[in-house]
């Protein structure tokens, strides 16, 4: 994996590194050991750019994460039946 793309990972699931990243950016890149040509298309902040060196090389990324849950669950199939009315008679005397 590359130095990129490991440094990247990190800040997508590492909070506290994206804070420091945002505060302090040149020394966490160097922190990471990212090459000069990996900090410029940081600094960069160009979306097309950053991804170039990944395109074609590692399609199966966007396919190994679970799914987030649904946050609109289905509904059930059928609604529950009405609770009974009080004025019906019980049909068990």
């Amino acid at each position: 994996m590359s130095n990129l793309l490991h440094f990247l990972t990190e800040l997508v699931l590492e909070p506290q590194k994206q804070e420091t990243f945002i505060k302090f950016p040149d020394a966490v890149m160097n922190a990471a050991g990212l090459s000069e040509v990996d900090k410029v298309l940081l600094k960069s902040a160009d979306k097309t750019r950053i991804a170039a060196p990944f395109t074609g090389k590692f399609p199966q990324m966007f396919f190994l994460g679970e799914p987030n849950p649904d946050p609109l669950p289905d509904p059930d199939p059928m609604p529950p039946p009405p609770p009974p009315s009080p004025d019906t008679p019980d049909s068990e005397d």
